[in-house]
């Protein structure tokens, strides 16, 4: 394989590569903020509970508790919980749901001679499907019909 064909196949896979991690950074980001409001909700809801039920009508323990409920409400580590964990999820996730295109993108990249002009004829070929399928709704089932 001549250099021009080495600096074709690396070029396919770099940029199959960063179309899979654009995407999995991407989802990672909107599952991070998604699941990181839903766990301040839970929370919140559960403080709030906490809060409106007490053993004995006592205003110290009344005061108390708006203290303790105000302080776990400013606690980012429940936040912080809730975006580490929607994140991993996303990002795996959109890994998971591209493997296909990661593994040919991968082998141009890594790959030598046939190997190499495989995984860059198999990324051109997956994003060709990609486009027809997605773009023009080739073997698509409507959902009007």
């Amino acid at each position: 394989m001549g250099i021009v064909g080495k600096i074709v196949c690396k070029t396919v896979g770099v940029a199959g590569m960063s179309a899979v991690l654009y995407d999995a950074v991407s989802r990672s980001r909107a599952q991070s903020k998604r699941t990181s409001q839903q766990f301040d909700a839970d929370f919140f809801e559960k403080v709030h509970a906490d809060t409106r039920t007490t053993a004995t009508e006592s205003p110290l323990t009344s005061a108390m508790q708006k203290k303790v409920a105000n302080w776990r409400m400013n606690n980012p580590i429940v936040s912080m919980s809730g975006k580490i964990k929607g994140g991993t999820s996303g990002f795996l996730s959109s890994l998971g749901d591209n493997l296909v295109p990661a593994a040919t993108a991968s082998l141009a990249l890594a790959g030598k001679g046939f190997w190499a002009k495989l995984g860059a004829w198999g990324t051109v070929g997956y994003g060709l499907f990609v486009v027809a399928r997605e773009g023009f709704g080739l073997s698509k089932k409507s959902p009007i019909d």
